[in-house]
């Protein structure tokens, strides 16, 4: 029986050495986390940062690519309006002119 008794005494010992040896390294893991964090946190935030950036350049792109769009649209819509002004105003200075030639030469 005493021999029992001992054997469980230093089944105990070994448990309790490896329950410290495991909150040794328990606390090493925390400790190595929180050194960490603050890096993984900057590489985090750089990485936000590039991606809002690329996002922002693209968005850019489309503005200019949409505004090139738009004045050209607008371009074009203009080029119409003169072009239907100057068809307008041609046929009435013929007719100003077919009016004069009529009231001088009748």
């Amino acid at each position: 029986m005493l021999k029992a008794l001992e054997m469980i005494a230093e089944r105990e010992g070994e448990a309790a050495k490896i329950l410290d040896t495991a909150k040794a390294e328990a606390h090493r893991i925390v400790r190595e986390a929180e050194e960490a964090a603050p890096k993984v946190h900057a590489e985090a935030y750089e990485e936000a940062i590039a991606a809002a950036e690329q996002e922002a350049a693209e968005l850019k792109r489309r503005a200019r690519e949409l505004a090139k769009l738009e004045a050209n649209s607008a371009l074009q819509d203009a080029e119409q309006q003169i072009s239907s002004l100057r068809e307008k105003t041609k046929t009435n200075l013929e007719a100003a002119v077919k009016a004069v030639l009529a009231e001088i030469l009748p």
